[in-house]
Order: C-alpha cells, then structure tokens, then sequence
C-alpha cells in the first residue's frame, strides 16, 4: 500500500508543480490603485505584514474550512483526499462506506471522483470534487482540474479510494499514517 501511496503523491506533487499560464492570466485580477489617505496605507501594511508572518509560520494561517457547515468538523479540520479517478461504481460506494463507518478525527474527507453519483455522495456530507471528462479541443478539462485541486490541495494527505476496503484490517495503520502528516 505504500507504494501506491508514494506514487499518487508524487503524481499530484508533479500536478502542482505544472504551470498553467493560460489560468493565471485569465483569472488573475488586476490590482486596483490604493486609495489615498494614511488609514488605507496603514490597513495595507498590516496585511502584508501579516501575510509575511503567515509564510513564516510565526502566526499561524487559517484555510477554508475543508468541513462543511451540516457535517461533524471543526474550523481546524484539515482535508484529506480519497483520489478516485478511475474506479467503479460499486467499488467507490463500498470504499466509502469504508471511510465513512471509520472517520479520522481532526480530518474532513474529500473526494476526488469521475463517477456522477451525486445522491449518493450528498448521503456522505463530505466535499466532492468531480472530474468530469469533457470532450474538446486543447487539453483535457479533467487534467486542468485535476492541477487545479493538486494546487489547492496541496500538502494534504491522500488517499486512494482503495484504503476504504482495508479499513477493517488496516484502519489504525492509516489513521496513524494521517496523523503522522498533520
């Protein structure tokens, strides 16, 4: 298991490393001049004082809340994701009810998925994120999104969908595994 374990990470590490130009430029805003007067030159400098002190980990920073508001979790859940691109229906249900009988506190499951079984996944309460495959010129929407949530998500422990079938064998092995990377 650590090997498919190692190799999905370094698949998505090398997604996140990818550049995407055509994203940043489309989406980046321009910047708005900053308004005249000392208290917004103050209210700038505070932000990015506090943004360098955030990169520097002397303050700690506050993500988006990987748990939703109807769901158990915290401000301080961290995400985790089950990677199943690729796998059956049946499989993918049976994994999660894997998942979801063993919950992993202080973590917030997050699926990444190509099935469309949307009544079944709002049954979960967790996060879903759909790679749909488009057909198209250029490339791949599936990739582009799968680069996307590998930037979003970066740093995040992952999982494949598989280890929701061991988690009545190996279920403390894993919840260790997760801690480890917190």
């Amino acid at each position: 298991m650590q090997e498919s374990l190692d190799g999905l990470r370094r698949m998505l590490d090398e997604l996140a490393n990818e550049s995407d130009d055509e994203l940043v430029a489309r989406y980046t805003p321009p910047r708005p001049p900053l308004p005249k007067g000392a208290y917004w030159r103050l209210r700038w400098l505070a932000a990015r004082t506090l943004h360098a002190l955030e990169r520097l980990r002397l303050v700690p920073s506050y993500p988006w809340p990987a748990a939703l508001r109807h769901a158990p979790g915290t401000r301080r859940t961290k995400p985790f994701l089950i990677w199943a691109v690729g796998t059956d229906r049946e499989t993918l249900r049976r994994a999660c009810a894997g998942f979801s009988k063993h919950p992993v506190d202080g973590f917030a499951p997050v699926l990444v998925t190509d099935v469309a079984d949307f009544a079944f996944f709002s049954r979960l309460g967790w996060l879903v994120e759909y790679l749909p495959r488009l057909e198209g010129d250029g490339e791949p929407y599936e990739r582009r999104k799968a680069r996307f949530l590998a930037r979003l998500y970066r740093g995040a422990p992952v999982l494949p969908v598989t280890a929701g079938l061991e988690l009545e064998e190996n279920g403390e092995r894993i919840r260790r595994w997760l801690r480890q990377r917190e």
